[in-house]
């Protein structure tokens, strides 16, 4: 699986002003360095989570199906998914058709609606699922998340950039992580 960002989130998941506020920093001096070391930190908390914290358009591509569809569903990452935009079949041409109305969306999963059947995907070409990932807003972030992000920075931020999980940011990201059986 590809994933393409089709829109990136519309704003940090930690706002420079609350950023700025918990590494006890009350200048503009450091601005821009707080906000590279912020975008590294949710990089590296989504990276470790699979979580996406702002909402954001992805497009997933698949030169043939996961043999998961049939069965189970595919698992579209990262999460949470929270809407299926569309899903259409391209051929090496380009030329493509809308197959959307064959899928549904299951707790995050692709999965394929009652009596519908995977569209072929012809030599050459590929299947297109565009959906939306994230928690919404800054603001819907949850709050342990958020704690996690602030330790990554903190960090960061005494590590001169290197962004690396400290134990207290791993506990929590242990605790978010699910279970496969």
């Amino acid at each position: 699986m590809m994933l393409t960002v089709i829109s990136p989130p519309g704003e940090a998941a930690l706002p420079l002003a609350e950023a700025k506020a918990f590494l006890r920093i009350g200048h503009d001096g450091e601005d821009t360095l707080v906000a590279d070391l912020t975008d590294g930190a949710t990089v590296r908390l989504e990276e470790a989570t699979g979580l996406a914290l702002v909402s954001r358009t992805l497009r997933a591509s698949w030169t043939h199906w996961p043999s998961a569809l049939s069965r189970r569903g595919i698992a579209l990452r990262p999460g949470p998914v929270t809407a299926l935009s569309g899903i259409r079949i391209l051929d090496a041409e380009g030329d493509e058709s809308d197959v959307t109305g064959r899928f549904g969306l299951e707790a995050g999963r692709l999965c394929l609606k009652p009596v519908n059947w995977a569209p072929a995907i012809p030599a050459g070409g590929r299947a297109e699922a565009d959906f939306e990932a994230g928690f919404g807003t800054a603001a819907d972030v949850p709050g342990d998340l958020v704690q996690a992000l602030k330790l990554i920075l903190l960090e960061a931020y005494r590590r001169n950039g290197d962004v690396a999980l400290p134990e207290e940011a791993r506990a929590i990201i242990a605790a978010r992580r699910e279970v496969r059986l």
